[in-house]
């Protein structure tokens, strides 16, 4: 039941400015923790929400406006105050939202989209077409989500439609329209007008219902405050002692400080994809035998299971394993297997030829191999599938020395090809287009690789219908595997946190976190 306390919820927000510095407000933290309940470690079965309020972390050093916010906080309070086009769920099939339904014409380069019925700007004004091409033409120019829309060419609207065209087919174009849209006319703004379940108060401090929202009678909560902690440290403090109820963590990163036992964690997928890539006009890297044999040379189990503690899904193509065209048997045929990457290796003229337990390639004579491979040494999951990698190339024969290096170092020698392989993470397309990679006209090419081929097999898997996409896409990962340009190890996935027991309906996504969020049950006392 929803909670309508008007008069309670000004009385708290009060309290809040007293205890905490609101985003935009500069009222300093109270000394004062008398009325605090910290649960970090107690073993509970539900964890209270300590000052009877909900709140979100903010940064107001940070954009708020939801088409260029990068800081993962200000993305949460965005998700509130702005809706999505559509969203997705963590098979990445599309979830109807301000579009209902999409037709496109037979080779998928005109694309036809209806808009909802009933929403409105939190300012009383509906949503229209003209609302959401100007929010696309302004995602495409952000840094954002620029690359999703290399092949769009413009767009069209009504009151009621909303007509897209692009320069190359694509039958899940859809799929990329999670992003979120502001009124017509107010993205330069701070924080542009949204049509979600909450706008901001009148001083920006915290997070009102929206009268126009539709379903503004059932939202768990009329006030969502806004307090500001910029370092993960004091986030997780204020996080395990109830002040911040709920975070999302990338358990991947550098900033992964882990949080209290009391925690309710829910995971989520994401395009966050981990690969490996040759130099391709190196001396071994040259070689598609070399290549080739490097597909079962990698153990996916222990980066997903080992390395990233379970927040991951190993895979061995591009593609997410919950995926509806994720081809699961010939996936499991690159299984990780020493000996097969030993008979691939010989059978492609790799093998001691002076017995002396190296390996080496033929060039005129036998040439030994010293594979340099360089990985960005942010993240111990990364290191670690390299020095796994290298420990297991030893035992069939093959010297790899591990560069870990700084970020700056690690594009330096990208851009001058100083590598036999590199570890890279990238964050794939919501319809898992490989283009950026593989074309050899891209910037992330980092392989050299000439093979204008790869993107004709691309193309084809993006066109396909829903009869032909899985046949397709199988097509292209067998193509990919046998030149052995790109080797898939994984995909990463995130957490949403909550306190354990107080929250019901959290079913978060990549794209929002705080997905359906109005059918969400709040337990604050």
């Amino acid at each position: 039941m929803r909670k309508k306390k008007r008069l309670c919820a000004l009385l708290l927000c009060m309290a809040m400015l007293l205890g905490c510095t609101g985003c935009g407000s500069t009222t300093s933290r109270s000394n004062n923790v008398n009325d605090l309940v910290s649960t970090a470690g107690k073993d509970v079965t539900r964890a209270a929400a300590a000052d009877n309020v909900f709140s979100l972390n903010c940064n107001n050093d940070y954009s708020f406006n939801p088409l260029i916010a990068t800081n993962h906080s200000n993305q949460l309070v965005c998700s509130l105050v702005y809706e999505n086009m559509v969203e997705l769920d963590n098979s990445f099939e599309v979830i109807p939202n301000l579009l209902t339904s999409w037709i496109c014409n037979e080779d998928a380069t005109y694309w036809t989209f209806d808009i909802a019925e009933g929403h409105y700007f939190s300012d009383g004004t509906p949503v229209t077409g003209r609302d959401l091409r100007y929010s696309l033409d302004a995602a495409i120019n952000s840094d954002r989500f620029r690359g999703r829309f290399a092949s769009y060419q413009g767009s069209g609207y009504d009151d009621t439609r909303f007509y897209v065209s692009l320069g190359i087919g694509d039958t899940q174009f859809v799929k990329l329209l999670n992003i979120p849209i502001v009124k017509y006319g107010t993205y330069g703004d701070s924080k542009p007008i949204g049509s979600g379940p909450y706008m901001y108060s009148e001083d920006e401090t915290y997070l009102v219902a929206s009268p126009y929202y539709p379903d503004y009678e059932s939202l768990p909560i009329d006030t969502v405050f806004l307090v500001k902690y910029t370092d993960a440290a004091s986030r997780i403090t204020a996080f395990d002692d109830g002040i911040i109820d709920v975070v999302t963590n990338d358990p991947s990163s550098y900033t992964n400080l882990g949080y209290a036992s009391t925690s309710e964690i829910h995971n989520y997928a994401t395009t966050n994809y981990h690969y490996v890539m040759f130099n391709e006009e190196s001396n071994i890297g040259r070689f598609n035998g070399f290549r080739q044999a490097m597909n079962y040379a990698f153990d996916r189990a222990y980066f997903a299971e080992e390395l990233m503690h379970g927040n991951a899904a190993a895979s061995a193509v591009p593609m997410y394993p919950t995926c509806a065209d994720y081809p699961q048997q010939y996936a499991d045929s690159l299984a990780y297997n020493l000996e097969t990457c030993r008979l691939v290796l010989e059978n492609s003229g790799i093998k001691d030829y002076d017995g002396d337990g190296k390996l080496e390639y033929m060039s005129g004579s036998a040439q030994k191999i010293e594979l340099k491979f360089i990985v960005c040494s942010d993240s111990s999951a990364k290191t670690g599938v390299v020095r796994k990698f290298a420990s297991d190339m030893e035992t069939l024969g093959l010297t790899v020395n591990v560069q870990e290096l700084t970020w700056e170092n690690y594009i330096q020698a990208l851009e001058d090809g100083d590598f036999d392989m590199y570890y890279g993470e990238v964050k794939l397309r919501n319809n898992f287009d490989v283009t950026e990679l593989l074309d050899p006209d891209s910037d992330l090419n980092y392989s050299r690789s000439k093979d204008s081929s790869f993107v004709g097999y691309i193309n084809d898997y993006l066109a396909a219908g829903d009869t032909s996409r899985s046949a397709m896409f199988q097509q292209l990962c067998q193509y990919i595997a046998g030149t052995g340009s790109l080797i898939s190890i994984g995909f990463e996935t995130h957490q949403f946190i909550s306190h354990r027991g107080v929250i019901k309906g959290i079913n978060p996504n990549a794209g929002n976190p705080l997905y359906d969020f109005p059918n969400w049950e709040i337990m604050l006392d």
